[in-house]
């Protein structure tokens, strides 16, 4: 369930996607955020984190975030798990808050609250755990309840009475239609007060205008700046080559491929670099992955869903382009090039959308039952072109992939 309604009808929900962004330019955050949506949800909460930093959450429901309004109301502890009883007995609320973000976040089945809580013992968090009711979770060693270590625990709680039917609503933490949650960020909208600022400055040059032309000997040369029309062309190809993240993305689930016990069933890759790997065991123990992950750079999370490994895949922004190319012509050139290693029509194109001065049109590019090597020559077509990968899903059956890379291709 994507939600949790209470009592009262507020529903709390648990987001389908969660990421950090880097808060560089406001147009490229706002396409960011705009591309995450289509595949995540088109409700979104944004929260600054410093100066440089955007949290996001994305949700096909509008709702309250339910980890950090746990989060808030019990005063926003770097670690936290709570875990309370719901109207069912036989089901909890769960939230795991980790290093100042929201890790886990739930209602779960009581019986899969220890497997889900089982990822902690790897960490070297201290957490401050709250529980109310019969939960699974106990301060020290008890039969059929879980504990962690003394050393990972900075206090436990254990409360009188429940806290999701009195857990206030805030209202920054409510996800709302991604353009009305950039536009109170100020996100992608036209600057007012600095423009007001500039304003300002004119009118006072105005009327000190005739002062300046009685005293001067000479007014210098008034140097006016051209903005480039092409401007947002070149900062929507600001971003890593799409043959690059091909071949990361092939290189790493190689990787994967060679866990002990493990192996990946399903890989997704988005626009933020983020790569996400559902892995199913062949016997082997959940610690096997754990610690292969965290030695070969991966974050290992438990879910509703199963064991996942994620990893930002960190790669450089390709050379700025000067040239526009028509964009019928790109896109020929590409299915030109893609003959020489998928047969057949592997290539879906979506309805152009006008930007001005260039439009953008979507790509779909499928594949079936290749192997690594044969993805990197995938990815090798796309170079030199103006495209900007937005989303990569594969499936892994026996070390053969199957999936599809979705692209923008911009041009006149």
């Amino acid at each position: 369930m994507s939600y949790i309604t209470r009592a009262d009808g507020k529903r709390f929900v648990i987001p389908s996607y969660r990421d950090t962004l880097t808060a560089t330019k406001g147009n490229l955050i706002k396409r960011e955020v705009q591309l995450l949506s289509k595949n995540y949800g088109e409700y979104v909460a944004l929260q600054r984190k410093g100066l440089d930093r955007l949290e996001v959450a994305f949700s096909s429901e509008p709702g309250i975030l339910l980890g950090e309004t746990v989060w808030e109301y019990f005063k926003r502890p770097s670690d936290l798990i709570y875990c309370e009883l719901t109207s069912d007995p036989l089901k909890a609320i769960l939230v795991i808050v980790k290093s100042g973000s929201v890790y886990l976040e739930g209602s779960f089945p009581t019986d899969s609250i220890a497997e889900e809580l089982l990822v902690l013992k790897t960490l070297n968090n201290k957490f401050n755990v709250y529980v109310q009711g019969n939960v699974p979770i106990a301060e020290t060693r008890a039969d059929g309840k879980f504990s962690l270590d003394a050393s990972s625990v900075r206090a436990f709680t254990v409360l009188d009475k429940p806290v999701f039917p009195v857990l206030p609503i805030v209202g920054s933490l409510q996800l709302q239609p991604v353009d009305v949650a950039l536009r109170k960020q100020g996100i992608g909208t036209l600057p007012i007060k600095k423009i007001a600022v500039v304003i300002l400055i004119v009118c006072g040059l105005w009327m000190i205008w005739p002062f300046l032309v009685e005293h001067k000997s000479e007014l210098p040369q008034t140097i006016i700046g051209v903005v480039n029309p092409y401007q947002l062309y070149i900062d929507e190809l600001t971003s890593p080559s799409p043959s690059d993240q091909v071949r990361a993305v092939a290189n790493t689930v190689s990787l994967l491929l060679t866990v002990p016990g493990w192996y990946p069933d399903s890989v997704t890759y988005d626009v933020v670099g983020q790569l996400n790997a559902s892995m199913k065991s062949l016997g082997a123990k959940t610690k096997v992955l754990f610690d292969w992950g965290l030695k070969n750079n991966f974050n290992p999370t438990i879910g509703t869903e199963g064991f996942h490994l994620t990893i930002a895949l960190q790669l450089p922004i390709r050379a700025p382009s000067d040239v526009v190319m028509p964009i019928n012509m790109t896109v020929g050139e590409l299915s030109d090039r893609l003959r020489a290693v998928l047969p057949g029509n592997v290539i879906d194109v979506s309805v152009a959308l006008d930007k001005g001065k260039f439009s953008e049109l979507g790509l779909a590019i499928s594949f079936q039952k290749v192997s690594p090597t044969v993805l990197c020559l995938i990815g090798d077509q796309f170079k030199n072109l103006p495209l900007v990968l937005s989303k990569m899903s594969v499936n892994v059956e026996n070390g053969s992939l199957t999936g599809s890379i979705t692209l923008t291709a911009l041009g006149t």
